[in-house]
């Protein structure tokens, strides 16, 4: 038998190693040739190789460069074993890296160990004797290579190093490749250029034939070889398909294992991840074949994928179509970012419960600083014209000197009166009063400020976020609905084809516009606006269930039990009362931190609030997925506002109630020239409103621990904490075995305790 080759890529992080071996087996498996992937010294096969591997390329586990050498080569040792027995077996070896790679760190790099001779034992000890058939070393200029591996996410111990290191690194793998008769490939080309370069190289490899067997002549080109291998492969197997029949059932074959392995984090097991060299569109379509095939999802891969990857995207297209867009669209995920977003539109982006949003802080970030153009950072809107526009313009600018002049002079005070002795006035002294001040300066931010949102959403969900952004009243939302579908279309297109369609989004969005305006009408006909505030409370518990928390007691045995629901339920209610509080805090059980939260049974129960507070709090608030019936009311400046303590403290209140006066000067000569909707870019953060919100038990759990802890801005632990008394009125069990509601704490100390923390944190991570 004719054995396989010994192939390696081999050069510094960044040259694209992993891109061209993928390439190359693209190249393999087109020529019928049989191949395997590994990476060296991190064999697949071998779990010892992959154990060491890991352990020295966790920063938790510090080593010096003797120990990585040690380690490296006895992984290598492991490796080598398992690309020897394929060899022998005919297997083509693709190899990404060799030893090349602990001389360029360790000794070229690292320069800690200055024997040259004494590393090479140590190599050639652990390589004994199995030296590549072709190592091509890749390379490309020091910064470039920097650029590349700043846009990786990984966190392995050699990617976040200094140019220089990186210089040293590349230098030794170009006098090494020199040394040893290496090829170089300069990977500045397209991947495409590059990849045909390497194939060159690999093809005049792979024509030399085992110079051991002395009675078979040297074939003289590439073609003879792959003639003879289709040969052999028609005659004898089907060595160098992914898949293969036997028995009529479709088996994996050896190459396929290996084009798994290049895209799944395990092709063999039964619990399996796509890594990010496959596009989540194709893994999407390729689950949506879960409902018409009986088949292993690999097989379906292999079968229908292999090959087509990024190449077919009317196959994509069919399938998407053929098997329910609707559901395969939650498939598939982008991470999409939204700048130059007002905060009135934010709360828009945000409304869906089915995605993951981040947005700019006002607790930590100073909004003083003006653009390139000389403007600070707020929505002018296109509809405002002449004079109000240039006194829309005036007046937002005179809020935000203000606010400039507030938060330093607050900043100031704050660290001024601090009790925070001077030796530990440190960076998260620093952080912590920057936040305090922050909290109070903040409401005095228009609702026009921009800020940036970041959302990781669903295909299906952002579908739904296009429409109702189209359906919107506010312009500023159209547009970025706009924008949005443009930018999302580049990378997810099948999944937006009819977002714009008529019969589709464009009915959708008619609907909703067209009710919103019917009940808008229909609402001030039978409820006239008063424009003002009149009594109210900050919180009310409108409703609640159940009227008895230990009604809950059957839902909690429930699947414990082989009863129905009515059965359980009619046995527990002829209980006594101390025998349901044992079913009630044995199911609870022993919580030893907010983030142990009991089962469903909790979600039956639920709470419904009416809430008035500035829409600050609301910001912070809102963005909890798991609620219901979550809703706001046009914002307006009718319920007032009120004056921090810390405004108080530093003398501030004068230019602090300046800036409200300026508001609703703004906001009223909006309304009276018609721009209702626009208008609520005058309202201050400051300004409270009013909105409701539904949520379960189980959610009130975790919403009331969470938005009750020290570090919170104090005005939503304030209106949490009333809420949560709300609650204990009508369901005081469940309310007492919410333990980690926090009511006492000095928020100026644990606001520094919690930034002592993460400056603690930080710092081991820098060690490390």
């Amino acid at each position: 038998m004719q054995k396989g080759k010994y192939i390696v890529l081999e050069g510094p992080g960044g040259t694209g190693k992993s891109s061209q071996i993928l390439e190359l087996s693209k190249r393999f498996q087109a020529a019928k040739l049989p191949f395997r992937i590994f990476r060296e010294p991190d064999s697949q096969s071998d779990l010892t190789a992959r154990a060491i591997r890991q352990l020295t390329q966790d920063p938790h586990y510090p080593m010096n460069t003797r120990t990585e050498t040690l380690l490296y080569n006895a992984a290598r040792s492991q490796s080598l074993q398992v690309i020897k027995t394929s060899i022998e077996e005919g297997i083509n070896c693709i190899v990404d890296r060799s030893f090349l790679t602990t001389l360029a760190i360790q000794y070229y790099g690292r320069g800690d160990v200055d024997d040259y001779q004494k590393i090479n034992q140590i190599i050639d000890f652990a390589v004994d004797g199995m030296y590549p058939d072709l190592c091509i070393v890749l390379d490309a200029p020091t910064k470039t290579l920097k650029e590349r591996l700043n846009e990786r996410d990984g966190g392995e111990r050699f990617d976040h190093l200094d140019l220089a290191f990186l210089e040293r690194v590349r230098s030794g793998y170009l006098w090494e490749a020199e040394q040893r008769k290496y090829p170089v490939v300069f990977t500045i080309n397209t991947i495409e250029d590059v990849a045909n370069e390497i194939w060159n190289l690999v093809a005049k490899t792979l024509a030399i034939r085992d110079t051991k067997n002395e009675n078979i002549s040297e074939p003289t080109s590439i073609k003879e070889i792959i003639k003879e291998k289709k040969e052999e492969l028609t005659e004898q197997s089907n060595e160098g398909e992914l898949l293969t029949k036997i028995d009529g059932k479709m088996k994996i074959t050896q190459e396929g294992k290996a084009f798994l392995d290049n895209i799944l984090t395990d092709s063999s097991g039964d619990v399996y991840v796509f890594n990010d060299k496959i596009s989540p569109i194709t893994v999407a379509a390729a689950m949506a074949r879960l409902s018409r095939r009986f088949d292993d999802l690999r097989v379906t891969l292999l079968d229908e994928f292999a090959g087509k990857m990024g190449k077919d995207n009317s196959l994509l297209r069919r399938i998407i179509t053929a098997y329910g867009d609707d559901s395969v669209q939650q498939l598939a995920g982008i991470h999409l970012v939204v700048e130059n977003a007002s905060n009135l539109l934010t709360k828009k982006l945000e409304w869906g419960r089915l995605a993951a949003y981040l947005e700019q802080s006002t607790r930590y970030i100073f909004y003083d600083e003006k653009d390139e153009n000389g403007n600070y950072r707020y929505i002018v809107p296109e509809s405002l014209n002449g004079d109000l526009k240039a006194k829309y313009i005036s007046f937002m600018d005179k809020i935000f000197d203000n606010y400039s002049v507030i938060v330093k002079k607050l900043t100031d005070h704050v660290r001024n009166n601090s009790k925070v002795p001077d030796e530990e006035r440190d960076i998260a002294w620093k952080g912590a009063t920057k936040a305090q001040a922050c909290d109070a300066a903040r409401n005095l931010l228009p609702v026009a400020t921009l800020s940036t949102v970041g959302i990781y959403i669903s295909g299906q969900s952002l579908e739904s976020l296009i429409y109702h952004l189209w359906s919107d009243e506010l312009p500023e939302a159209n547009i970025k609905g706009d924008q949005i579908l443009k930018e999302a279309r580049k990378v997810i297109p099948m999944f937006l084809e009819r977002a714009d369609k008529p019969e589709r989004g464009g009915a959708f969005v008619a609907y909703r516009a067209e009710n919103m305006k019917n009940i808008k009408k229909l609402a001030k006909e039978l409820l006239p606006e008063t424009f003002s505030a009149g009594e109210y409370r900050e919180v009310t518990l409108n409703n609640y269930f159940p009227k008895n928390e230990l009604d809950l007691a059957a839902d909690m045995l429930y699947s414990e039990s082989d009863r129905s629901l009515e059965e359980i339920k009619n046995i527990v209610d002829e209980l006594p009362y101390d025998k349901k509080i044992k079913i009630f805090n044995t199911y609870i059980g022993e919580r030893l931190n907010r983030r142990h939260r009991p089962g469903r049974a909790l979600e039956k129960a639920y709470y419904s609030y009416d809430i008035v507070c500035d829409f600050g709090i609301f910001r912070d608030l809102q963005r909890h997925r798991m609620v219901s019936d979550l809703d706001w009311q046009t914002l307006s400046p009718r319920f007032g506002y009120s004056v921090p303590e810390l405004i108080e403290e530093a003398g501030l209140v004068d230019l602090f109630e300046d800036c409200f006066v300026l508001s609703l000067s703004l906001y009223s000569e909006m309304l009276a020239d018609g721009k209702e909707t626009e208008a609520q870019y005058a309202t201050l953060m400051g300004h409270r409103m009013r909105w409701k919100i539904t949520y379960n038990a189980r959610e009130a759990m975790h919403f009331h621990e969470l938005r009750t802890a020290p570090q919170g801005h104090p005005e939503y632990r304030r209106i949490v904490k009333i809420m949560h008394d709300e609650l204990a009125k009508v369901h005081p069990i469940l309310a007492e075995s919410m333990k980690f509601v926090n009511k006492d704490e000095d928020p100026e100390l644990t606001r520094l305790a919690a930034e002592r923390y993460t400056q603690f944190k930080l710092k081991k991570l820098n060690k490390e």
